[in-house]
């Protein structure tokens, strides 16, 4: 009979609205349904979190607790388990992205990541279990000398879909065509090929618009650039870069958008492609890392940045009604892989032997 009575979890910071957060708060109602206790012990706790998440400072483990390790960046987290290296751990692995795409864009983001991808190679004894949300994050693992690696899909519970969209933001996008980039604004995304993309594509469509829906200030100066970039272009009043949004501005973004475009050079996995073909919202996604893995032959994979092919492509997809309805459909046959069960099923067959 199994000795652990509780699953908790360890992550930097617990912001509402972040993927790891949201992922975590997930796991948290999963462990619950499994009968587990279940904490989030983060460092940093914003605020009306109740009881889901605790400061890191209060834990201290129990040898009836299995504890599960957020790994995304170098933080009191990692500290902290230095102090229990007898301690075993799942460690969930969220990907780093490398540090030479901040190289003088990034401020402080630069040395975070540099930081991380020396402190993944810190835990491997300890950690009983490693979990990827991708083949390409698990090469990464097994690189820095991690054993037991499993992959499967990041858990995503489909409430996003099911909200009431924000009506000041529909409102906002009656005109189109909407171009939808949703993601943290920083340089391995490179948000300036969406924008030489919409470039062209106002060449064709003098109407297209572009959302970029997403935090910036992790990579300040990467944003700035990026509005110099878009004042180059002449786009000013076609490229719109929201920050933060709420999930029912989010939801109604995803709902008014007519593509998603991503050129993105760095995935660990692509929450942002799942969310957009939940939506039936076509893809348009360059290839490489684990975005071809994530869209799994689904949505238009991109193999050379040609700006106006790209836009040829969107101008095309606008114009063919058959067409468009053959991506949305292989793109729901795709995104059934995600099903938030059959997740749970396999994250629950993967940890079975430490339960």
């Amino acid at each position: 009979m199994s000795q652990i009575r509780a699953i908790h979890q360890l992550l930097g910071n617990s912001t509402p609205g972040y993927s790891v957060s949201n992922y975590a708060l997930a796991l948290q109602e999963a462990f619950q349904q499994w009968r587990f206790r279940s904490t989030i012990y983060a460092n940093t706790v914003a605020p009306n979190q109740g009881s889901h998440v605790q400061p890191l400072r209060k834990f201290r483990p129990h040898s009836d607790e299995l504890l599960i390790v957020h790994f995304i960046m170098a933080n009191e987290v990692t500290a902290w388990l230095k102090q229990y290296p007898e301690q075993p751990i799942i460690l969930i692995y969220h990907n780093v992205t490398p540090a030479h795409f901040f190289k003088g864009v990034g401020g402080q983001y630069a040395q975070g990541t540099a930081l991380a991808e020396e402190a993944l190679f810190s835990f491997q004894s300890q950690t009983k279990l490693a979990l990827a949300f991708s083949n390409f994050s698990a090469q990464a693992l097994k690189a820095a000398g991690y054993t037991n690696i499993k992959t499967l899909p990041l858990l995503m519970p489909t409430t996003l879909q099911e909200l009431a969209p924000d009506s000041s933001v529909m409102s906002a996008m009656q005109t189109g065509p909407n171009l939808l980039f949703v993601g943290r604004i920083a340089p391995n995304k490179k948000c300036e090929d969406v924008i030489k993309i919409l470039h062209q594509y106002r060449q064709i469509e003098m109407s297209a618009h572009l959302y970029f829906v997403g935090p910036t200030h992790h990579t300040q100066p990467y944003t700035d650039w990026l509005y110099d970039f878009v004042q180059q272009y002449e786009l000013e009043d076609a490229v719109t870069f929201t920050g933060y949004v709420s999930d029912a501005e989010l939801a109604a973004y995803y709902r008014q958008a007519d593509y998603f475009i991503m050129m993105s050079e760095h995935e660990g996995f692509g929450i942002p492609l799942v969310e957009a073909m939940r939506f039936d919202l076509p893809l348009i996604a360059y290839e490489g890392t684990a975005v071809t893995e994530t869209m799994g032959g689904a949505g238009i994979l991109i193999h050379q940045k040609r700006y106006d092919v790209i836009a040829a492509l969107i101008h095309q997809i606008n114009s063919n009604t058959d067409l468009r309805q053959k991506i949305i459909e292989a793109q729901r046959q795709r995104v059934q892989t995600f099903a938030p069960d059959k997740v749970l099923s396999q994250l629950r067959a993967a940890m079975e032997e430490l339960l």
